[in-house]
């Protein structure tokens, strides 16, 4: 009889255990087309009114209606100082210098938070929110008022000291002085607590672990170099931490709580910072990712992530940065930052690469009736379906990334491999890959025009510059000043990659610089 009573409570275990482990996947896998990143300074941004009707007003009134599924609503000003409040964590309640218009007393008087009402806005629409953590944060190098009390009180968990701010120049890492060093317990420890409070305290669906916000966790990313073994698995321990305190939560609430983690694009980048991304997912760690920075849209060696994630079981996102949509320093590109076509060419790319959806960062609608808050819903609305997008206009490119390579706190952490600028040496040939996930071919009687740029850095008048696009020369004139300009016909266009050759036969000057490549797509309505 007992026997017989252990059996059937074993079986019920078992039979729980595979519900909930349904319900986790069926979460998992929802429809995520768009995710909105919103990086929680509209608690300070603006002067709108000091109550909850003036902090919705800034970004999250406009979520609704443009397709956006999930929000990932961080808080994180530095280490252990957010915009939410705690008695666990320090509460950002910083008045002075830019700080002037933050609310954070306000609304906490009045009995709320940015989180707490972030949660509402999101159910109101039916919209998936996780709370996100920038694992990493030194905004407080260039801002005092972010720097938090913990920093203050564990200057010996900090990768640097204030001295190294003047002792190395800004291109240098170590110039970046204010970074958690993840080797301490205590530091690591204190992620998990933070995480652990913030699942106690609000309703929302998820955490994600932001790691690249910002990108070093040990000191030898600060001199370039790969870390170690030992440091990968602390990240590790760290992780399976987190995702104990996630079930738990899971558990109490009765649903599924997700861990997410944002991380670099292929897998040997990841493992050089400390991310052993492939043990996070197949041993059960994380439920998805997001991948890149979002600083090269265009050209972001992705699919190494998408098609191991994939095969791996999980879904994974694709991040777009409208830091990424601007070309810096560059005269008369299209690529400003605030052009539809250029996120439509951004998102098609990243769809044809798999991806399972799209997060944005750095876009953000700011208060009713403006026009960043009707570029940002419509930039999502554009971006959401790849199909919606056949036959409308874009903009594809290959990126300048100079200003990532030229910034110490990046650590090189975006691949610069085939990117620009690059030098085009007088006798020789440069070969780029140019992404194009429009089928032309396919649209060919809709095409309106089909326009190659490039600019070319020190062109002077007389220079001969061959244009080449999968094999094709191409006619080419210079319009305005450095920049070469080609009609492309259609049937030159591959789905996918398309090989350009530029050529510097004679000229001036011994090399040119190659600064930037556009391709304009126009179809009739």
């Amino acid at each position: 009889m007992q026997l017989r009573v252990l059996v059937v409570v074993l079986c019920a275990i078992c039979t729980l255990d595979v519900l909930a482990d349904d319900a986790r996947d069926e979460v998992v896998n929802r429809q995520r087309r768009m995710i909105f990143n919103n990086d929680g300074d509209d608690t300070w941004l603006t002067d709108e009114p000091a109550t909850p009707e003036g902090f919705l007003s800034v970004r999250m009134d406009h979520i609704g209606d443009c397709n956006v599924d999930t929000v990932f609503y961080c808080t994180t000003q530095g280490i252990n100082l957010f915009t939410q409040n705690s008695e666990v964590t320090e509460v950002f309640d910083a008045s002075s210098g830019g700080f002037g218009h933050n609310r954070m007393n306000e609304l906490i008087a009045a009995g709320t938070d940015p989180v707490t009402l972030a949660v509402k806005a999101c159910r109101q629409r039916g919209i998936e929110i996780f709370w996100t953590l920038r694992m990493n944060d030194i905004h407080d190098r260039w801002s005092n008022e972010f720097f938090s009390q913990w920093k203050k009180d564990n200057p010996d968990k900090l990768m640097g000291s204030q001295g190294d701010g003047s002792k190395y120049p800004s291109s240098d890492p170590r110039n970046v002085w204010t970074f958690a060093d993840f080797e301490h317990r205590e530091v690591r420890d204190l992620m998990v607590t933070i995480i652990e409070d913030v699942l106690n305290r609000y309703d929302v669906d998820g955490i994600d672990m932001d790691f690249l916000r910002h990108t070093a966790y040990f000191k030898e990313t600060l001199r370039f170099e790969p870390v170690t073994r030992e440091h990968i698995t602390m990240l590790t321990e760290m992780v399976e931490n987190i995702r104990k305190m996630v079930l738990a939560a899971s558990e109490r609430k009765g649903r599924p709580i997700l861990l997410s983690a944002r991380v670099f694009p292929t897998l040997a980048l990841n493992r050089r910072f400390g991310f052993d991304v492939r043990n996070w997912v197949t041993e059960g760690r994380v439920d998805f990712l997001s991948v890149g920075g979002g600083y090269d849209p265009y050209t972001m060696p992705a699919k190494d992530m998408i098609d191991r994630g994939h095969n791996w079981g999980i879904p994974v996102y694709l991040c777009l940065s409208a830091s990424g949509m601007v070309q810096r320093k560059i005269e008369h590109s299209l690529l400003n930052g605030g052009s539809t076509e250029a996120w439509r060419g951004a998102a098609a790319n990243a769809w044809h690469a798999g991806a399972d959806g799209i997060m944005t960062f750095n876009l953000f609608p700011h208060l009713p009736e403006t026009d960043t808050t009707r570029n940002a819903r419509a930039a999502w609305k554009e971006m959401s379906d790849p199909k919606a997008m056949v036959g409308k206009d874009k903009l594809f490119c290959i990126e300048n990334l100079l200003h990532s390579e030229t910034l110490g706190y990046m650590m090189k952490s975006v691949p610069v491999a085939g990117r620009l600028p690059a030098p085009l040496l007088r006798g020789g040939t440069l070969l780029r890959n140019l992404p194009v996930a429009d089928d032309i071919v396919a649209l060919d009687e809709r095409v309106k025009l089909l326009r190659l740029r490039v600019c070319l850095s020190g062109l002077k008048q007389g220079d001969k510059v061959d244009v080449r696009l999968n094999g094709r020369q191409l006619e080419s004139e210079t319009e305005k000043p450095q920049w070469l300009v080609a009609d492309v016909s259609p049937q030159v266009m591959k789905q996918g990659d398309n090989g350009l050759a530029l050529a510097y036969h004679s000229g001036v000057n011994e090399s040119l610089s190659v600064t930037s490549v556009e391709l304009q797509v126009e179809y009739e309505e």
